[in-house]
């Protein structure tokens, strides 16, 4: 194990918590024993990384090691990469405090408190993983993704275990639906899948640019793209950017959510019903949200 360095998180930052929720986001992040474990891509390079704590909620600290590698990369390459999956940058101070005395959502937030989003280590892997999420459970999805990763099997062995990276462009672009269907989304997603592919490899679309843009310019290149709607264009700038600016009123885990905490009541709520109830956070809906949902998953999975 090679020292790679130190992150130190703004406060609060809850490390075990918001590594053992990343399984909610990605098939790919591994929480073992305290610890986080993730293979990345690094151009031609894959590299193989381990973060533990050594800090408290309110003096974060992690240290980020090198596992194992195909070739040399920069260290500062794979902190910067760390940082940004991990969401060390993020500042939830100012909505903390501004929804502390409300009876309803402070509850759910005060819960989960100092959960970090782990995000998406590309845009384009959002993307891709958003496609497959649309309109099935999370199971169903999951259990799509790891085939995904499986098929294209760019992975590091490392003591006994094996740690996969993301599906690259190159080899969805060159996937055929009937490649894709053991996926078990609708043909039409495969075909978006792959037609999102070929735009990236092709240059015609620069997916990871997007992240030096304002989180509203990349949602709207993002909704731009043929067979991609709101709802996977926000979820897309959440989970690679780690920004809530979308709050998500069609999404139908969010509806029962919002009835379950908000209302009581069993079922789903319809979608102005969400924006009505999230709207009164104003700038701090869209992490409304989010806390809302994972506060649900946590309590079904």
């Amino acid at each position: 194990m090679q020292f790679v360095g130190h992150l130190h998180p703004i406060p609060p930052y809850d490390f075990a918590r918001s590594i053992a929720a990343s399984n909610y986001h990605t098939v790919l992040d591994v929480a073992r024993d305290g610890e986080y474990w993730r293979a990345l891509h690094f151009g031609d390079e894959t590299a193989l990384v381990r973060v533990t704590s050594q800090g408290t909620l309110d003096q974060p600290a992690l240290c980020v090691e090198l596992a194992a590698t195909t070739g040399p990369i920069h260290h500062a390459d794979m902190l910067e990469a760390v940082a940004h999956i991990l969401g060390v940058n993020s500042d939830l101070r100012p909505f903390y405090t501004a929804i502390a005395q409300d009876p309803v959502l402070w509850p759910i937030v005060e819960s989960l408190y100092g959960l970090r989003h782990v995000r998406a280590a590309s845009v384009f892997e959002a993307l891709v993983t958003t496609v497959i999420e649309q309109q099935i459970s999370l199971r169903q999805a999951q259990k799509a993704e790891r085939w995904l990763v499986q098929w294209a099997n760019n992975c590091l062995e490392y003591n006994g275990h094996t740690y996969f990276t993301f599906a690259t462009a190159r080899q969805i672009a060159a996937a055929t639906v009937e490649d894709l269907t053991p996926l078990k989304i609708t043909f039409r997603r495969m075909q978006v899948l792959i037609d999102v592919a070929h735009q990236q490899i092709d240059g015609e679309i620069d997916l990871e640019g997007l992240r030096s843009q304002s989180p509203q310019q990349a949602y709207s290149s993002i909704v731009r793209l043929k067979g991609i709607g709101q709802w996977t264009a926000g979820w897309t700038v959440i989970r690679s950017m780690g920004h809530y600016q979308y709050i998500g009123e069609n999404d139908v885990a969010l509806q029962a959510a919002i009835n379950h905490h908000f209302y009581g009541e069993t079922g789903r709520v319809a979608p102005q019903v969400v924006a009505d109830t999230l709207g009164r956070y104003g700038d701090f809906a869209g992490a409304a949200a989010f806390f809302i949902l994972m506060r649900w998953a946590n309590d079904r999975y």
